[in-house]
């Protein structure tokens, strides 16, 4: 337990070191940003030149870059981002309505994905050098290599521009009559879809050459000599055991594709995280820019910090 506990407190000062590092560089490059907030502030013909002295000084453009730099890192650390220069309210509470749906869509799409590609994976790694393991593989290549936005684009204008089969746009219509929820899910669908293509394309091969590393050990040559069926020996000593990589990559992958947002979101017009960040950088809001910047690094660093537990606690030698 005690390499254990180094393991965790190692982890720990990395993951805030880490943190520290990135919120710098997202100040440095808002700062380097040609266009800056007080830009609108001083061209907005609405505004008598005492209100623009006025909000400059509000909101802090008149101090020295260090001041400003030890304000916005207080800011980010205690989760004061605010209010938006362009929506006049809470950064957080417009956080708070994008992050769910954001987290629905991408976590159901990474759930499913390994759900699929766990026993998909296993299954053409034991049937490895048939059919079913070649026409799975070159799909799964030609999808884990395709650009997010292109293959979004395609099945837009597919299955809903020209089939019809699903909305073009948005998150809920109240014009169609049928349950919040079904509207929900309906208009999430496709790129749900779009989604659990992409990443199921690279949690079949994870789990594909995790297999195929087991499946010459001696405890799996053994397990089918004494005769155990065939299920039993590719699901409880084979995928348990290939489990290790996949388990990990998991946590990875959830958060990794919720920071994939900004990409897809904006494609499918999914009022998400991915969308509120482009807009707020198009209107040049940078608290809401900053915040959604750092909230999504924030679940980036937490999970790849359960990630590291996992697998410190599956496997001890990572601990040494």
């Amino acid at each position: 337990m005690a390499g254990m506990a180094r393991y965790v407190i190692a982890r720990s000062i990395q993951t805030f070191i880490t943190l520290l590092i990135i919120l710098t560089l997202i100040f440095i490059m808002f700062e380097s940003l040609p266009a800056k907030p007080q830009d609108l502030l001083s061209q907005n013909p609405n505004l008598e030149q005492s209100q623009k002295i006025y909000l400059t000084h509000l909101f802090g453009f008149d101090r020295p870059v260090h001041e400003r730099y030890i304000t916005y890192m207080k800011n980010m650390l205690t989760l004061d981002f605010g209010i938006s220069f362009t929506h006049a309210q809470s950064v957080w509470d417009m956080l708070q309505e994008r992050i769910p749906r954001t987290l629905l869509l991408f976590g159901m799409a990474t759930i499913l994905a390994y759900a699929i590609g766990i026993l998909l994976g296993a299954m053409i790694a034991w049937k490895r050098g048939g059919v079913l393991d070649g026409g799975t593989v070159v799909v799964s290549l030609t999808f884990y290599n395709m650009p997010s936005f292109w293959i979004g684009l395609i099945f837009l204008v597919i299955f809903a521009s020209q089939l019809k089969w699903f909305p073009l746009t948005g998150w809920y219509d109240p014009t169609y009559n049928m349950s919040k929820w079904l509207n929900i899910l309906w208009h999430m669908s496709l790129p749900l879809i779009v989604l659990l293509l992409l990443e199921l394309a690279g949690t079949v091969l994870l789990m594909r050459t995790a297999m195929l590393d087991i499946i010459g050990e001696n405890y799996m040559v053994t397990a089918k000599a004494i005769g155990l069926p065939e299920r039993t020996v590719l699901f409880k000593h084979g995928a348990r055991n290939a489990m290790l990589p996949v388990v990990t990559s998991f946590i990875i992958s959830i958060v990794f594709a919720i920071g994939g947002a900004v990409v897809l979101e904006n494609v499918f017009t999914f009022p998400g995280m991915g969308a509120l960040y482009i807009e707020s950088l198009v209107q040049l809001d940078f608290p809401v820019a900053e915040a959604t910047l750092f909230i999504i690094t924030l679940m980036v660093l937490i999970g790849n910090f359960v990630a590291d537990m996992i697998y410190g606690y599956l496997d001890p030698r990572v601990r040494i």
